[in-house]
């Protein structure tokens, strides 16, 4: 089948760095049927760890599907190893069990972790070769991605007056989605606009898109998905000198408030460096929401939820006060 115009733009990206053969692949893999029930359809995007399809449902054919599978080195089938396989396939299950397992609603509704022969393997090579592969099949998050809607709006001359609500409500959004995981034992790592999909009317709320961004509150710091210019510079500072870096709902905060000062500002912050509080002041946001994203940022609170309660109050208080 052609490839769309998402699909292309993926290519053209892929072929910039030099991985062609992935995603000639990856194209392969549409119309792969698994457990007699789902078909992976069109590629959707390419990460550092997975790739992601649209997919159908024989049994639901309505549904609203993705599907995500662990990436290998397609181009390079030389360098595919069985302790690669395992280990890749080790982590989607994981993060399936953990969608599966924690019903939390600001992530994507687990559907099924489902099995296929893999048509890129060489299953003569027998072990982990021969073994069905699995994918992630889970709810297909209705919205737009955050990082897409701020360049629309931060950059295309849209009245700052009327993005205030919205912002102030963007913030609280994630403040909530970040306060259910905790309340669950984790904490959210990747903290970019990329990972989070605003959603509009009736739900209006902001979900989270990548379940393995999520880290247990318990964990040793082996593994700590994450982009270095979202980490406090504090942090950045010990974790480039070599320590370890340890999830806490104190470093989870911080780095929602360097993420909601790109929301507010459109700037992206940047690596070992604090945010610009005049630029803040002068962003589309109320005070309120503008001290607290600042207090966030300058590591002030020991989680999210602290926040999430002091921008509550303030609204009780405007609602006592009108």
């Amino acid at each position: 089948m052609p490839a769309t115009e998402r699909e292309l733009r993926i290519g053209r990206r892929l072929r910039a760095r030099g991985e062609a053969r992935l995603f000639d692949a990856l194209l392969s893999l549409r119309g792969v049927g698994m457990s007699r029930r789902f078909r992976l359809l069109r590629l959707l995007a390419v990460g550092g760890e997975g790739a992601i399809f649209t997919v159908s449902d024989d049994r639901d054919p309505e549904a609203r599907l993705v599907g995500k599978i662990a990436l290998q080195p397609w181009q390079k089938p030389i360098r595919i190893s069985a302790k690669m396989l395992k280990e890749r396939r080790a982590n989607l299950s994981g993060e399936a069990g953990l969608i599966r397992d924690a019903g939390c609603p600001f992530l994507p509704e687990f559907r099924k972790l489902a099995l296929f022969t893999n048509p890129l393997l060489v299953a003569a090579r027998g072990g982990a070769f021969a073994e069905p592969e699995p994918c992630l099949v889970m709810e297909r998050l209705p919205g737009q991605d955050l990082d897409l809607w701020l360049c629309r709006v931060h950059r295309g001359g849209v009245d700052k007056s009327a993005l205030r609500s919205t912002l102030d409500r963007i913030t609280v959004g994630l403040l909530q989605a970040l306060t259910d995981l905790e309340r669950r034992g984790f904490i959210y790592a990747d903290l970019r606009p990329g990972n989070l999909r605003v959603v509009g009317r009736p739900q209006r709320r902001i979900r989270l898109l990548d379940a393995g961004a999520c880290v247990p509150l318990n964990g040793d710091g082996t593994r700590f998905p994450h982009v270095p210019s979202y980490l406090p510079p504090r942090v950045f500072r010990n974790t480039d000198q070599g320590e370890a870096l340890i999830p806490s709902p104190a470093i989870s905060a911080a780095m929602a408030g360097r993420t909601l000062y790109e929301v507010a500002t459109g700037k992206p912050p940047q690596a070992e460096t604090y945010v610009d509080m005049a630029r803040l002041a002068r962003s589309p946001i109320s005070p309120p929401v503008a001290s607290v994203i600042a207090a966030l940022a300058n590591e002030d609170y020991e989680r999210s939820s602290d926040a999430l309660s002091v921008l509550v109050r303030a609204a009780k208080q405007r609602r006592r006060r009108t």
